[in-house]
């Protein structure tokens, strides 16, 4: 079967009266596809990014390999497509009626077709369920001088700095979560250049 076949759906899939329409949204699920959903965003709110990653990925092979009644999901590569792995629109249609049921989001039949491996479609799920948090502008900027001081010799950053730094964290913490010089220290931090950067850290954290 020609490779550019996984990019569309075929008419064949499109002929079946089940595949025509997405799931509808306002369909409220079972009781055990609500657990399960429930408890899938519970271990993706407590996990870390890449963990996450594994955690969908895992779902999708598992759910495929059920579907086309594999005992395992070894079989089912990550980077191959769903076509490949031999996909039809039949068990496309099932594929996308038991990630609904254990996500509990609504996904379009076109599923394998808009996401044709197993690593582009766990990504979608990752976007829909669990998107990236952009971070605050004050916590970039912390993590912009981390990577600044660490980039230095051991000896130009000295015990002052050390200090200083650690003094910071002392006063911070137990503080409420946000003040209103907040926003004008982070577009502070934000256009400053290297040598900027310390003088605001020998003007904030220097020796008084």
């Amino acid at each position: 079967m020609p490779s550019f076949t996984a990019l569309r759906p075929s008419r064949l899939f499109t002929d079946i009266p089940e595949a025509a329409q997405p799931a509808p949204a306002e369909e409220a699920p079972k009781g055990e596809d609500r657990g399960a959903a429930s408890a899938l965003r519970e271990r993706l709110a407590a996990a870390s990014g890449p963990e996450r990653d594994r955690i969908l990925l895992d779902l999708v092979r598992g759910t495929a390999a059920a579907v086309l009644g594999h005992a395992t999901p070894s079989g089912i590569r990550p980077a191959r497509g769903f076509l490949e792995l031999g996909f039809d629109s039949l068990t496309a249609v099932e594929l996308r009626n038991r990630l609904t049921a254990a996500t509990g989001i609504g996904l379009p039949a076109t599923l394998v077709f808009d996401h044709p491996t197993p690593n582009a479609l766990a990504g979608h799920l990752r976007a829909e369920l669990a998107p990236e948090q952009p971070a605050l502008p004050i916590v970039a900027e912390i993590e912009r001088l981390d990577k600044l001081l660490g980039g230095l010799p051991g000896d130009q950053v000295d015990d002052a700095v050390v200090g200083r730094l650690e003094d910071l964290l002392t006063r911070w913490r137990g503080r409420p979560a946000a003040t209103a010089s907040a926003p004008a220290a982070a577009e502070e931090l934000e256009s400053a250049s290297r040598d900027e950067l310390f003088d605001i850290i020998q003007r904030e954290f220097g020796k008084s």
